[in-house]
């Protein structure tokens, strides 16, 4: 497997977000913060979600998304993308999805983390980006 490297931290707390007609709370606004975070068994300190039935919890506790792929995204859709656009709370580099499986375990700082499940993205980073094909595009490309 190639190694990846951390190259942000992202949290956030939910927020109220419009798309067609309804408003939703969502926790997909991640920024990214400086020095270590503290990640306990269900988010990181300082992160919360919205709807804990999809995000969160001990086999959710943490999203993870592949930095290297926002160029191909900024060209496609002439935007720039920056760590935490796609809510993930750990933007990597230096590897692709194709390196990481279900039941690897990484080590992070103090924290010992485990591959649970492949994301599925849905309305909300459409809404957040206003690109309505944006999850069929992300599940298209299987980044």
């Amino acid at each position: 497997m190639a190694d990846g490297v951390v190259v942000s931290v992202n949290t956030g707390k939910p927020k109220a977000l419009a798309y067609k007609q309804k408003v939703v709370q969502s926790g997909i606004f991640k920024t990214p913060q400086e020095g270590p975070v503290y990640l306990a068994k269900e988010n990181f300190e300082g992160d919360k979600q919205a709807d804990l039935v999809h995000h969160g919890g001990a086999d959710k506790a943490v999203c993870v998304y592949v930095g290297d792929h926002f160029p191909v995204w900024g060209k496609k859709f002439n935007r720039t993308f920056e760590p935490g656009a796609f809510g993930e709370n750990i933007t990597l580099s230096g590897c692709s999805e194709a390196d990481i499986h279900i039941g690897d375990v990484f080590q992070m700082g103090e924290a010992v983390v485990q591959v649970s499940q492949p994301r599925e993205p849905c309305y909300k980073i459409a809404a957040k980006h206003g690109l309505d094909s944006f999850p069929a595009d992300i599940v298209e490309t299987g980044w």
